[in-house]
């Protein structure tokens, strides 16, 4: 299990997006590995890759519980954790990262920040929308189009073979 934590916990972090929140549930994880352990079950194939699916319903039940979405967010946030399951390799990723940061730089400041609150700092919408006296919905609008701008850039990047 040594050899998986790093990997668990990057993973967590991923899905949860906070420090606090990500080292909780790798551990909780892993207390359900070592008495799947200790109860004398051995993994059916890589202890990673259950380690990952484990974290992965464990995520979707913290989206649920603590955090008290609507229910169609935790759907698409399921949709995005069974994604993220299929993650590409080491070497992918920082190539996604690499081109996920080139097409930041060419966002204009106004959405860099807007990405920022967002993404970052972990504002909810509605009050980004307070912060800049927007309606919530002109905010929803604006980073879907980010989002949409920098999948559209980060596909192009890793397309040419930029991403690097």
């Amino acid at each position: 299990m040594d050899r998986h934590y790093e990997g668990a916990w990057a993973y967590s972090r991923f899905l949860t997006r906070g420090a606090a929140e990500a080292e909780d549930l790798v551990h909780e994880a892993f207390l359900l590995a070592f008495d799947r352990l200790a109860a004398g079950e051995e993994f059916a194939g890589d202890a990673g890759a259950w380690v990952r699916g484990t974290l992965r319903n464990l995520v979707k039940a913290w989206w649920r519980e603590k955090r008290r979405l609507p229910r169609d967010v935790v759907q698409h946030l399921a949709t995005l954790v069974e994604r993220a399951d299929e993650a590409p390799s080491l070497a992918s990723r920082q190539e996604l990262q690499a081109a996920l940061d080139h097409c930041l730089g060419l966002l204009s400041a106004e959405d860099r920040e807007l990405v920022a609150r967002r993404y970052e700092r972990g504002l909810r919408i509605t009050e980004i929308a307070a912060e800049l006296r927007r309606n919530a919905a002109t905010v929803r609008v604006q980073l879907f189009r980010i989002r949409q701008a920098l999948k559209l850039c980060v596909e192009g990047q890793l397309a040419r073979g930029m991403g690097t």
